[in-house]
């Protein structure tokens, strides 16, 4: 570790954690069920089966990525179908309480002010975090998806909550696009964790599993 990140790092006073695919692994159910979701958005628009559209998708992805295939069928709004794939998709029955990451995220609150930015609604949000049994009590501010992360208004509203500068903030994702690259724009400090194969242009913090941050935050 470097000297330069170690000094950044005694400057966090905020850490803000995303949920979907964040607070609970990465599973072959739940991608499955993801990909339901997107079946289901291309069958409405081309107006076929569902098993029609699994084969148009697969006719492309994963050779390009889920918004690219979705793009090359011509379905329209194809990013936002994949951030929602992610965020309402019926996964909450795959998803499991971990004790580690709740010791983890108890010992986060004791040095650092813990918060909740998800793109997925209250409604949602409240039944993963219940299946994942994690209190929203335990955080100190939750913004669900009624606020969008991806134009950066969470994000800015996250920022409101405190007289503190950006770059005593720390947002820790799963996705470069909405958790990286965003907040970036705002001064706000990430890292990405359930990461399977790292990037090594990004000059961030990246780890296998969101239980390692402990390693670095305590």
């Amino acid at each position: 570790m470097s000297l330069c990140f170690t000094l950044e790092l005694k400057m966090i006073k905020v850490i803000g954690f995303d949920l979907d695919q964040t607070l609970y692994p990465k599973s072959y159910h739940i991608d499955e069920a993801i990909q339901l979701y997107i079946y289901e958005k291309i069958s409405e628009f081309k107006k076929c089966s569902l098993e029609e559209a699994k084969e148009l998708f697969c006719s492309y992805y994963p050779e390009l990525s889920g918004s690219k295939a979705l793009m090359k069928l011509g379905v329209p709004d194809a990013r936002n179908i994949i951030q929602e794939a992610l965020e309402r998709a019926d996964i909450d029955k795959y998803l499991e309480p971990n004790e580690e990451l709740k010791k983890l995220l108890l010992k986060l609150k004791d040095k650092y002010i813990v918060d909740l930015i998800t793109g997925s609604n209250k409604g949602i949000a409240l039944k993963k975090l219940a299946r994942l049994d994690i209190p929203i009590e335990l955080f100190n501010v939750a913004i669900t998806g009624e606020i969008a992360k991806s134009d950066g208004t969470a994000y800015r509203e996250w920022l409101k909550n405190y007289g503190y500068d950006a770059s005593e903030f720390l947002y820790i994702g799963d996705r470069k696009s909405t958790d990286v690259d965003v907040p970036k724009e705002l001064g706000i400090n990430s890292f990405l964790v359930n990461v399977t194969k790292f990037d090594e242009n990004l000059e961030i913090k990246q780890f296998k599993s969101i239980l390692d941050i402990g390693e670095v935050l305590l």
